[in-house]
């Protein structure tokens, strides 16, 4: 099996953890000196750099979050001076209207180009290969790094973000690409349209599909795998640390490789905090260890997972995380956008003529996820013509997608109808995509 860089991922754990401990040890110390937030944190848990020995004294720190990130918005968590900063990206926040800024030097551009490199290796690309991006450059931050991953490997790629899917096609048949890197929820539709359309599969030059954004099951990998005669290798990633680029899938398909010498891992239980054992499922917690612009100590993450630290048959020491299949927290996503149900909640509170009282409704139509916005109404729109409904159903649109990007269903229901019901009801496979 393709080993990139062996001599970190085929670390003995020994050194791998003193490797960490060793740059724990260095980024404590600079974020300390350079980062409020984090001087004011160890002050009021009086602990000192210095301090730390052992990877286990970690969990003296506080856990940190989303709200962390967006109290200190915009440059709050910067650890060096906005000239080093080769590039920002804008986050979702848990708050109202305020997208979270994270920002790279070039040498964090450069350690995520690595790692992402290390995932495509694991996923036989090669120099000898084609690679089709079939991501949107505009709203997913990682779709330019998997570029550039593929292209350290010496691949040759094509970036066709915001092409029809015929055209996809026609340039995947014509280019003769043989790994396309998509969210699942894009190659499922792929599957669809050469059904639908009578183009026979192995007219096609694949070899492997990278699923990143998303989580998907064993359900849609066979039927990826089995429709398209490819292989399918996972990735993960957060938008606020390195989305994707934290975890990749090597042809074991047996939990997906942290990239340990860069990403500190943890899994708590999300209710007290406390760190489990490997093998104990609970939130992934990260912590960064070689980030320079925004290093992140002990960020929970809201997804669920466990931890193997044995070693892979593909030889590979690095620790594995399970297959992210749900979330911790109340973050939803829906076709690649992150938002939690009280973002609606603001903008329907905006609107006249509609309650405090609305239900999001998550469907799989086809090969396409579709949110339906379920809202009651007030007595007083209800008059004669229906014209005043319409309109209030295309503000609330409108308004929706201005805020998410994601264009949802809007139903609106009589007063009273949604009262004792639950809030969000997700009917897809995978409940909680990343």
């Amino acid at each position: 099996m393709p080993i990139l860089d062996e001599k970190h991922e085929c670390l003995n754990r020994g050194d791998l953890r003193q490797l960490q401990l060793e740059r724990l040890q260095a980024m404590l110390n600079r974020v300390v000196r350079n980062v409020a937030y984090y001087q004011e944190t160890f002050k009021r848990v009086n602990i000192l750099p210095s301090d730390f020995r052992s990877l286990d004294d970690l969990s003296q720190l506080p856990l940190i979050d989303r709200q962390t990130l967006a109290d200190n918005h915009p440059y709050g968590m910067f650890a060096v001076p906005l000239r080093e900063v080769v590039r920002l990206h804008p986050s979702r926040s848990v708050r109202w209207g305020e997208p979270i800024v994270i920002g790279h030097t070039k040498n964090d551009i450069l350690a995520w180009t690595h790692v992402k490199a290390r995932g495509f290796a694991a996923a036989r690309i090669t120099q000898n290969d084609m690679v089709q991006v079939y991501l949107d450059y505009t709203l997913f931050p990682g779709a330019v790094v998997a570029h550039y991953g593929a292209e350290q490997l010496g691949a040759c790629v094509t970036p066709l973000y915001n092409m029809p899917i015929a055209d996809q096609i026609t340039i995947m048949r014509n280019y003769r690409a043989t790994v396309l890197i998509c969210t699942p929820t894009r190659a499922v539709h792929i599957v669809r349209y050469l059904r639908e359309h009578g183009i026979d599969p192995k007219s096609l030059f694949l070899h492997s599909i990278v699923f990143v954004g998303e989580s998907w099951s064993n359900r849609t990998r066979r039927q990826v795998e089995e429709n398209l005669f490819v292989d399918v290798f996972g990735n993960y990633g957060v938008s606020e640390i390195c989305m994707p680029g934290i975890a990749f899938e090597c042809e074991a398909k047996n939990g997906l490789h942290i990239n340990e010498d860069h990403f500190l891992a943890e899994i708590i239980d999300p209710q007290t905090g406390h760190v489990l054992p490997p093998g104990q499922r609970g939130e992934l917690v990260l912590t960064t260890l070689t980030r320079e612009a925004f290093p992140l100590i002990r960020f929970r993450t809201g997804v669920s997972s466990a931890l193997n630290n044995e070693p892979c048959s593909c030889g590979r020491t690095l620790a594995r995380m399970e297959n992210v299949t749900h979330r911790t927290d109340d973050m939803l996503v829906v076709e690649g956008v992150e938002f939690t149900p009280s973002e609606i909640g603001m903008v329907l509170s905006q609107m006249e003529h509609v309650s405090s009282h609305y239900r999001l409704v998550i469907l799989r139509e086809e090969t396409r996820d579709r949110l339906e916005v379920e809202v009651e109404i007030t007595p007083d729109i209800f008059i004669d013509s229906l014209g005043p409904l319409e309109t209030l159903r295309e503000r609330i649109e409108e308004a929706i997608f201005e805020r998410l990007r994601l264009k949802p269903v809007i139903k609106l229901v009589e007063p009273k109808s949604l009262q004792g019901r639950d809030s969000v009801v997700d009917l897809r496979e995978n409940n909680h995509p990343l």
